[in-house]
C-alpha cells in the first residue's frame, strides 16, 4: 500500500487531496496548522512547514511515497504587506518539506499558481512559458518551484488557477463561495472586467494531481479548468448557475479598486499537455458550478 502524506488538508486542494487518497485506498497522513480537519478516516499530525526540524522528523518518521503540498500562504495581498512571512512559508517551508522529501526518496507533488505569470501576453500560458512574477505573493511561489524541482528531477510542479469549490472544513472562503453568499443575501458584488483566470474545481484538480504522482509525471504541469473567463463573466455564471440575480454582478477595473498587489490581466493557463498526457478532461466552470449545486 502506497503511503502519502498531504501537507495543509485543511486548505480547499488539501482536503480533497485527502479525501481523493483515502478513496484511491492509499494510506494517508495529513497534515494541518492552524485549523484542524474533522476527517476522521485520515490520521492528522500538527506540522509548521516553517519549522525545518519537524518537517524532517515528520516526514522520515512516516516514510510517505509521495508527499503534496498544496499549503502555502495564498493571500496575495497580505503576502505584499508581510514579506518577511510569505518568504518564509512558500520559499523556505518548500525548502524544507522538499529537503526531507529527498531524503526519505519521495515524490513531491508541489502547488503553485497561474501568477507567475505577468499576464502581458494576452492569451493562455503554456508551461514552458517564462514566468514573470508582479507580486511579492508570485515571486515566493515561483522560488517554490524552483526548490521542488532543484531537489529531484522526478518532482512536480502543478500550477492551478483560481480554486473554487465546497469548502468542508473551515469558513474560510474562495471566489465562488464568496460571491454566492453575497448573490444570496442580494448584495453587490463588484468584480473585475478586465481580469481573466482559469477558474479551477478543487475535486478535479485533486483527482488529477494523485493521477500524477501515482504515475511518472514529472516536471511542471497546469492543472487547471479550461475556460478563460473574467471574474465579472465567473459571477454571471455563478448567478445563472444557482438561479440568482445577475445585475447585483457589477463590472468594476482593477485600476479602479485599489489593492496592495499587482495582477495580471490575462493570467489563464493552457491545460493541453496534462490533458493529453493523462487522458483526461479537466472540468469546465459551468460543469463544476452544477456539481456544487448538486452536492451542495
Amino acid at each position: 500500500m502506497k503511503r502519502a502524506m498531504i501537507i495543509g488538508a485543511a486548505g480547499l486542494l488539501g482536503q480533497y487531496l485527502s479525501a481523493e487518497a483515502v478513496k484511491r485506498g492509499l494510506d494517508v497522513t495529513a497534515t494541518f496548522n492552524r485549523t484542524r480537519p474533522e476527517q476522521g478516516a485520515v490520521p492528522l499530525v500538527h506540522l509548521d512547514i516553517t519549522d525545518a526540524d519537524a518537517v524532517a522528523t515528520i516526514i522520515s518518521r512516516n516514510e510517505p511515497d509521495m508527499v503534496f503540498l498544496p499549503s502555502a500562504l495564498t493571500n496575495v495581498d497580505h503576502c505584499e504587506t508581510h514579506p518577511q512571512e510569505a518568504w518564509a512559508v512558500n520559499a523556505e517551508g518548500t525548502l524544507n518539506v522538499a529537503s526531507a522529501c529527498k531524503d526519505v526518496k519521495a515524490r513531491l507533488l508541489y502547488v503553485s499558481t497561474d501568477y507567475v505569470f505577468n499576464g502581458e501576453k494576452g492569451e493562455k500560458y503554456y508551461e514552458f512559458d517564462t514566468p514573470d512574477p508582479m507580486s511579492l505573493y508570485a515571486q515566493t511561489k515561483l522560488e517554490g518551484e524552483r526548490l521542488t524541482l532543484d531537489a529531484d528531477r522526478h518532482n512536480i510542479v502543478a500550477r492551478v488557477s483560481v480554486l473554487y469549490g465546497w469548502n468542508q472544513v473551515s469558513e474560510k472562503t474562495n471566489f465562488v463561495t464568496w460571491a454566492l453568499a453575497n448573490l444570496r443575501q442580494g448584495s453587490e458584488v463588484k468584480l473585475f472586467g478586465d481580469q481573466r483566470v482559469s477558474p479551477t474545481y478543487a475535486p478535479n484538480a485533486a483527482s488529477v494531481m494523485i493521477d500524477m504522482a501515482e504515475g511518472s509525471a514529472s516536471g511542471t504541469y497546469h492543472v487547471a479548468g479550461p475556460n478563460c473567463m473574467s471574474r465579472h463573466e465567473m459571477g454571471l455564471a455563478i448567478a445563472d448557475a444557482f438561479g440568482l440575480d445577475g445585475s447585483l454582478c457589477k463590472n468594476v477595473r482593477t485600476e479602479d479598486v485599489p489593492l496592495p498587489a499587482r495582477r495580471g490581466k490575462v493570467t489563464c493557463l493552457d491545460i493541453n499537455k496534462t490533458q493529453a498526457e493523462f487522458n483526461i478532461t479537466m472540468t469546465s466552470f459551468a460543469d463544476g458550478l452544477s456539481d456544487m449545486r448538486a452536492t451542495e
